[in-house]
């Protein structure tokens, strides 16, 4: 009888260490997964580039820092955005994200995300119609079509009326994201200057009714 009430004990502490240990697991993993410290990695870039002469080994951990920083780093300095095509693209690329950035004065995060989806449905709507272009018309002029061919058109098309559908949505996103502030302060001058109607209505009558002969 002991031994049967020890091993049930024992059993029972099992369990209870292992739900103490899901429920630390569960804290860490609900936590925002923040393992990356750019200070750190930073630093450590510095360091490198301070050294008179880098070895094989320091030039490889620089160039491994490097990419590591900028892909942290990508919401803000475009690296994602400009990625989404080869690399003879990028400078487009960048400069077309650098333009609407400073269009739209785009810092919090959100507005970035909006601006890097603006330019990869802008570029992916871009190449589609280039490519049904292509399709349908040929160099000299003529067009020619099959069933084979016919399928890839209405496929590409589908792609382009979702890429310029969602082009739009993020652009109207990014529009309607800079300007609440200014429609608060229409609406409040809407509101401040029908009181003030209102006001000078109900004073108008007052008035009315003081010099109104008996």
């Amino acid at each position: 009888m002991t031994k049967k009430l020890n091993n049930q004990s024992k059993e029972l502490i099992k369990k209870e260490e292992r739900q103490a240990a899901i429920e630390r697991l569960r804290k860490i993993f609900a936590e925002d997964m923040d393992f990356f410290n750019p200070d750190s990695e930073i630093g450590e870039l510095i360091d490198l580039l301070n050294k008179k002469k880098l070895t094989a080994e320091d030039e490889k951990e620089r160039d491994k820092l490097q990419l590591e920083i900028a892909k942290a780093f990508g919401l803000k300095n475009g690296l994602w955005a400009i990625n989404i095509s080869y690399n003879k693209y990028y400078k487009f690329l960048a400069t077309a994200r650098g333009m609407l950035v400073k269009e739209y004065d785009c810092k919090t995060p959100i507005e970035l995300m909006l601006a890097d989806r603006i330019i990869a449905n802008y570029w992916r709507s871009m190449r589609l119609d280039t490519t049904l272009n292509q399709l349908i018309e040929t160099k000299e002029g003529g067009h020619t079509f099959n069933d084979s061919k016919m399928n890839v058109i209405r496929e590409l098309s589908k792609g382009l009326e979702s890429a310029s559908r969602q082009l739009n949505t993020s652009i109207l996103l990014l529009k309607e994201l800079k300007q609440p502030s200014l429609n608060v302060k229409v609406k409040n001058a809407i509101i401040g200057q029908n009181q003030q109607f209102n006001m000078n209505k109900q004073d108008n009558q007052q008035q009315d009714e003081i010099i109104e002969p008996k």
